[in-house]
């Protein structure tokens, strides 16, 4: 068996001769190069043979002179002939089916052709005129002003110039060289100088054009790199708002659905907190409602960041006390402190704010927490300090510390310093970025101090107030409780356990609380045939798609009156925050604790019971 022998590459086929000899004379540019020089050429053509023509027609004129008429015109008819033959010769281009390369070789046939009819004047002069030496000096003058003509529209394409200068220089060399006279050598010799410097001159112009061309090319180039990069930009940018919108929808799912289980275990254990407990009973009670709150605080930062991603948040100013406000976080949050050995102070101050109380509260709040949360020993200050027309609330700590190159980092989303093990006790890392874009709202600003080992202080700047403050008229729950009894409640959930705690928690108070898991439940039960009930209170999201908009609406359209109502929802989700503030009735946010829900309940109360 024989081995395959390989075959050597094939050599490409040998060119023509005329091919190789057309190539040679058009040069070895690159054929994007020939085509914009072919294309700048062709588009001053027109120009060149009009102009050739006006100048033709002088030419009968001044060298019917010194030559008889009737062999100018005929020179005249072949000259109008040749620029008529260019011209339609040089329409079809450029045409798709011609290379570069070819285009470029009518355009120098076309330019021969044109030097050539100059070049033949002067063997008409040299055949027809009585006085050859005049008639040479004045064809010579002709002939440099229509090449020194033709030099500017040529230069983009140096060698069809050099052709077409080429034929029109042999006819005076020709010319001269056949008369007879003095002035024969020096005019020759002036002609040739002539040819010499015009394409010197001719060569610089085609290497600026060229030069252009160039840039031509490496500008478009730079250009589609541009449109490139902006393109890679918009499909980065619109990949980063999908990962955004999908962030925002798995907050949105995920704290409802942890929002449900935790709503209906608080109801549950404000139910049990009201029955007698024995000493052991009530200590695991406490513990389990300590887990409960840990909780809800991690889903209600997860909550107060999409409201602020919804757009749902804003701010509305009023004059309030400064030391009310901290003193209520001052029972909070001191109690943690002690839990976790730390001191917590609070300096008394008789100031007032004009601001939005509950969005100061909220700042207030995540700078506290956050301030405990990274303090290992000592403790926490809270502090008012006046500064002219302005208020500076203070938190300071004596915790771990924020490096410089830190602390513009420390407001963006999820992130923490000294958490790498991502220890969910230490929070989400969302709360100085809820900060931040509180801070925006109120068209204010918070400041940063820090010192590594030493502790941070945070300053969050007020605008002050010096008029007269309404007192705060707060009855306790006792009081509240007992405005509440006989207030028939329709609590509509569908999920069952959040319904029997619902009822549990309702019923405690003195409610007459009934529960559907639907609209369509509540209208087909017979208690739908008669009066509304004073209050109802709905999830936001139900079963098959529906919501407590939806609901509210078929309600009301049924009893034909606007029915007070709460809504309660786990729903972060921007839209749905937005939806459900369109109803005109009040919105809370699972887990609701019992003094927010008797607070909204007793605000929606038609009149005063009890």
């Amino acid at each position: 068996m024989t081995a395959a022998t390989e075959e050597p590459p094939s050599s490409p086929a040998p060119q023509p001769l005329w091919t190789r000899w057309r190539n040679l004379v058009i040069g070895q540019d690159r054929d994007e190069m020939l085509a914009e020089q072919v294309r700048l050429l062709r588009h001053s053509f027109p120009m060149t043979l009009t102009a050739s023509l006006l100048t033709s027609l002088g030419t009968v004129w001044v060298m019917g002179l010194v030559i008889p008429l009737y062999a100018v015109l005929w020179w005249f008819a072949v000259h109008l002939l040749v620029v008529t033959c260019v011209y339609v010769g040089l329409c079809p281009l450029p045409r798709a089916h011609k290379t570069p390369r070819q285009d470029a070789w009518r355009l120098m046939q076309c330019m021969a052709a044109m030097g050539l009819l100059w070049g033949s004047l002067g063997l008409i002069i040299w055949r027809f005129s009585h006085d050859t030496t005049d008639a040479v000096i004045y064809y010579v003058g002709i002939l440099s002003t229509v090449s020194s003509g033709a030099l500017g529209l040529g230069a983009p394409m140096y060698r069809a110039y050099v052709v077409y200068l080429s034929c029109a220089v042999s006819g005076a060399l020709v010319a001269l060289l056949l008369t007879e006279g003095a002035v024969t050598l020096p005019a020759m010799a002036m002609v040739a100088v002539y040819y010499g410097l015009t394409c010197l001159h001719a060569r610089n112009l085609s290497k600026a054009a060229l030069n252009s061309i160039e840039i031509k090319f490496e500008n478009e180039r730079l250009v589609g790199q541009l449109r490139a990069q902006t393109q890679r930009a918009l499909q980065a940018q619109e990949a980063a708002e999908q990962a955004n919108q999908d962030k925002s929808r798995f907050l949105a799912a995920a704290s409802h659905d942890l929002r449900q289980p935790l709503h209906a275990m608080g109801l549950f254990l404000e139910t049990l907190r009201r029955s007698p407990l024995n000493e052991r009973q009530a200590l695991v009670l406490g513990h389990a409602s300590t887990a409960s709150r840990a909780a809800a605080e991690m889903l209600t930062t997860l909550l107060d960041y999409s409201r602020l991603e919804a757009g749902v948040v804003k701010a509305h100013r009023a004059p309030f006390s400064v030391q009310a406000l901290l003193s209520g976080l001052e029972q909070e949050f001191g109690v943690q402190a002690d839990a976790a050995a730390l001191v917590y102070r609070t300096r008394e101050t008789s100031a007032a704010a004009l601001a939005d109380r509950a969005l100061v509260d909220l700042v207030m709040r995540n700078l506290i927490s956050n301030a405990l949360r990274y303090t290992q020993r000592g403790g926490v200050l809270i502090a008012c300090r006046q500064r002219r027309m302005r208020l500076a609330l203070e938190v300071w700590d004596t915790g771990m510390g924020i490096p410089n190159e830190h602390i513009t980092e420390i407001f963006r989303e999820f992130h923490q310093l000294g958490n790498p093990e991502r220890d969910r006790r230490k929070g989400l890392g969302l709360g100085l970025a809820i900060v931040k874009r509180l801070v925006a709202e109120m068209g204010t600003q918070v400041e940063v101090f820090s010192r590594v080992g030493q502790g941070s202080m945070f300053r969050l700047w007020l605008d002050a107030w010096n008029g007269p403050l309404l007192m705060d008229e707060h009855a306790d729950n006792g009081d509240q409780t007992r405005r509440l009894a006989g207030l028939r409640v329709l609590a509509i959930d569908d999920d069952e356990a959040v319904c029997l705690g619902m009822q549990s928690l309702l019923q405690s108070w003195g409610c007459v609380c009934t529960t559907a898991p639907s609209a369509r439940a509540v209208l087909d039960s017979p208690a739908a045939q008669h009066r509304p009930p004073d209050l109802i209170i709905t999830d936001y999201r139900l079963r098959e798609g529906e919501t407590g908009k939806e609901v509210l609406e078929q309600l009301r359209a049924h009893w034909g009156q606007p029915v007070s109502a709460i809504i309660m929802t786990g729903d972060t989700s921007p839209q749905r925050l937005r939806d459900a503030q369109s109803t005109a009735a009040l919105l809370l946010h699972k887990p609701v604790s019992s003094d927010q829900l008797i607070a909204a309940m007793v605000q929606l109360l038609p009149v005063p019971k009890g």
